[in-house]
């Protein structure tokens, strides 16, 4: 995944995260990932990429299985854009 792509998909992502959880540091790892893709900061974002996929590898077992959860599938793709775009940037 490219840089430019990544961006059309981010705010898609956050939001999603959003809908799930308001813990400070998800917020603001969100807040910082989108500054540090806007300026380039390439260690800033790989840093927050592990950070959020780190999370994602806690979560997303929780998330498939709460019954209150109605965006599943848009987590799991928010999950896997992460992970292709981190590996993208290797």
């Amino acid at each position: 995944m490219e840089k430019q792509e990544f961006m059309v998909e981010l705010d898609g992502v956050i939001g999603t995260i959003h809908t799930y959880t308001r813990n400070p540091f998800m917020m603001g790892y969100t807040r910082e990932l989108k500054r540090a893709v806007k300026h380039d900061d390439l260690d800033k974002i790989k840093i927050i990429l592990d950070k959020v996929i780190s999370w994602y590898n806690e979560e997303i077992d929780k998330i498939k299985n709460d019954e209150y959860i109605f965006n599943k599938n848009m987590h799991e793709k928010a999950y896997f854009i992460l992970k292709e775009y981190r590996q993208a940037i290797q």
